[in-house]
């Protein structure tokens, strides 16, 4: 009798225009059999055109410089629309500006494509398990560029209380809700739950926008 993985596999989209990095992702990702690639677009508006007859992706992997509709607006549009998706960014961009503009946009994690295989199939799994993976070197570029627009400011703890807090931190530092929950022996529904309720206090929707949002109001 064959073994069976306990969960079932990572549903991805790729979004890339040049061929042999297009290619080069499915083929590398189609290796783990914790992830399944569904499709992989060269456009994003061929993507958001054909999603809807499409099997529900968990992630999607999307490229910035794409012809027509670019990556930053393409995220805007699927998280209008299905902001149950994961969005990560993957592109050849480190500039603050274009880091910053996908966060806003809805972005839920943002990897290089110099990242090494095993470290971005690692970070593809966060994503799947309620990470927000994002690049060491951008991370440091994201946290200067925000230390840069914050110094001096003071800000209000929005009436997070103490457990709240402690959990806020450890969201920021990529732990997963079950990772959470084995740190202060609660259930993962519980871990949920206030992270619900300090999404509903700092008034954010995606990870992204609470990673960024708690690092520039000093929450952590």
């Amino acid at each position: 009798m064959s073994s069976q993985t306990e969960n079932p596999p990572i549903k991805i989209i790729i979004v890339e225009d040049q061929k042999e990095v297009r290619e080069g992702l499915r083929y590398l990702l189609s290796l783990d059999a914790r992830i399944r690639v569904l499709k992989a677009f060269d456009r994003a508006d061929s993507l958001l055109e054909s999603l809807p007859a499409l099997v529900f992706p968990d992630i999607v992997l999307m490229d910035i410089g794409l012809p027509g509709l670019n990556g930053i607006d393409a995220i805007r549009r699927l998280k209008k629309s299905y902001p149950q998706i994961n969005v990560i960014v993957f592109t050849v961009f480190e500039d603050e500006e274009t880091l910053l503009e996908s966060i806003h946009a809805g972005a839920n994690g943002y990897i290089l494509k110099n990242t090494k295989p095993e470290l971005l199939l690692e970070q593809i799994i966060s994503a799947a398990s309620g990470g927000a993976p994002i690049s060491p070197r951008v991370a440091r570029r994201l946290l200067e560029e925000i230390q840069r627009t914050n110094e001096g400011d003071e800000h209000e703890n929005y009436g997070l209380t103490g457990r709240e807090t402690q959990i806020l931190r450890l969201i920021v530092d990529g732990l997963t809700y079950r990772e959470i929950a084995g740190r202060y022996s609660i259930a993962a529904s519980t871990v949920k739950k206030h992270i619900l309720h300090i999404y509903q206090k700092l008034g954010v929707r995606t990870k992204a926008e609470f990673v960024r949002k708690a690092i520039q109001e000093k929450l952590v």
